[in-house]
């Protein structure tokens, strides 16, 4: 059977507990909550600690049967102190999520996978995987980036996590989602793309389109309708 979760990133106006009230009525059975503000200016929700908005979204899961698959966001860079996310990853347990969002922001691959590494360590008592997200603009721009990151950290919770609007923007194919070896994926983030081809190349292109131009797939109104088809096609 495929869990289809829905991410937070698709109506991130709402707060957590708004977004396990909706998945439900929508029909969704999990959700992907954003825990850790991924971006200057995103707004933070009360979830760290036993909260009032931490114990309405637990309450709301228990009425909806909403559980919680995946969260994000966090950043990994140099200057990080790894120790630092052990609030969020509490807080993501006590959620009942497995499976975290990571994005590295750091352009030395070994610093990156040092600090992956201890990340996982970290995670390992809430029973965590911690997924290395390629994004383009950043210091994992590719898949094959993401794979050799994951493999040098050596940690039995580090995994690749793809998302088919990245792939699409940093000019990879089918094939390259393929070539991921299966145990290093634990699941993938599906959507289509608006927006013109060829695909953006600046940086502020692509934040936008990623935080406000996605579509449900298969649902895009212009020729970046690819991006939905890169799984579709790779996993058949």
């Amino acid at each position: 059977m495929t869990l289809i979760s829905l991410d937070h990133l698709t109506l991130l106006e709402l707060t957590p507990p708004e977004l396990v009230r909706t998945a439900g009525l929508a029909g969704f059975t999990h959700v992907g909550l954003r825990l850790n503000p991924a971006a200057p200016g995103e707004r933070p929700h009360p979830m760290i600690g036993d909260t009032p908005m931490r114990r309405e979204t637990l309450a709301l899961m228990r009425d909806t049967g909403v559980a919680v698959f995946d969260f994000g966001v966090l950043r990994l860079k140099k200057e990080t102190h790894v120790a630092d996310f052990e609030p969020v990853l509490e807080a993501a347990a006590a959620l009942g999520a497995t499976h975290a969002c990571v994005n590295g922001d750091e352009p030395d691959p070994a610093i990156l996978a040092d600090l992956l590494g201890r990340l996982c360590e970290l995670g390992r008592p809430y029973r965590l995987t911690m997924n290395l997200e390629a994004t383009p603009w950043t210091g994992v721009k590719t898949l094959a980036d993401a794979v050799r990151i994951v493999r040098a950290a050596a940690q039995p919770e580090a995994r690749v996590l793809v998302d088919t609007i990245h792939v699409d923007r940093s000019g990879g194919t089918p094939a390259d989602i393929a070539a991921i070896p299966p145990e290093l994926l634990a699941y993938v983030q599906v959507c289509d793309a608006h927006g013109p081809r060829p695909q953006p190349g600046d940086f502020d292109t692509m934040i936008y389109q990623a935080r406000n131009e996605r579509g449900f797939p298969g649902k895009a109104t212009s020729t970046s309708r690819r991006c939905c088809a890169l799984c579709r096609r790779a996993f058949r």
